[in-house]
């Protein structure tokens, strides 16, 4: 064969092999808001502030001690019939387990539908846990998570979570996860609005 045509044999071959190769690697997922905490701020730990059986209100933290700040102030409404498939994961994070590293660490892929973005202001109880001026300006994710493993996507819970200014604004919440979408679930918005209110106070 001339130098020419194994020359370009070669290069569609390379080519070739470039495109299987990024066809194999797996899609990376999406950070969870434990790891992106921990990547940002060098730390990561979460509290249970309150829970029953339909709502749990979490510190999700950075520092230790006297150092403690919350990044995420997060308020979780379960579903109303947990699969029991999610059984054991279900109690770990009723124990107090961190509720996306719960499910990875089980294999289970966590998906959110984002319902809205916003801001609100501290209340007197976000701006002691977040070390900020009432009234300062926070940004808000509401969204719903559903969990899949094995061919299954299960309903688990939804969510509104209020982040710290210092590690995430409203825009960038749209810059990471894209579009909301409200229209999707607009009574579950409101509804857990309303429980967020109540629960910040």
């Amino acid at each position: 064969m001339a130098p020419n045509r194994l020359l370009l044999r070669l290069t569609h071959l390379f080519i070739a092999a470039i495109a299987v190769a990024a066809v194999a690697q797996p899609v990376p997922r999406e950070l969870l808001n434990s790891e992106r905490i921990a990547a940002v701020f060098g730390s990561y730990g979460v509290e249970v502030l309150g829970q029953d059986d339909t709502v749990r209100v979490s510190n999700l933290f950075s520092g230790t001690g006297e150092e403690r700040i919350c990044r995420t102030f997060a308020i979780v409404r379960y579903a109303e019939r947990i699969d029991t498939a999610l059984a054991a994961e279900h109690a770990a994070i009723v124990a107090g387990g961190s509720i996306g590293a719960v499910f990875a660490a089980a294999g289970w892929e966590v998906r959110k539908s984002h319902l809205r973005y916003g801001t609100r202001t501290a209340t007197p109880r976000l701006a002691a846990l977040m070390r900020v001026a009432v009234g300062t300006p926070l940004a808000m994710h509401v969204y719903s998570l559903d969990v899949a493993k094995g061919g299954r996507t299960l309903e688990y819970a939804a969510l509104v979570e209020i982040h710290h200014p210092a590690y995430l604004t409203s825009e960038q919440l749209a810059e990471i996860y894209g579009p909301a979408d409200e229209a999707a679930r607009p009574g579950l918005v409101v509804a857990l609005l309303a429980t967020a209110e109540e629960r910040a106070r």
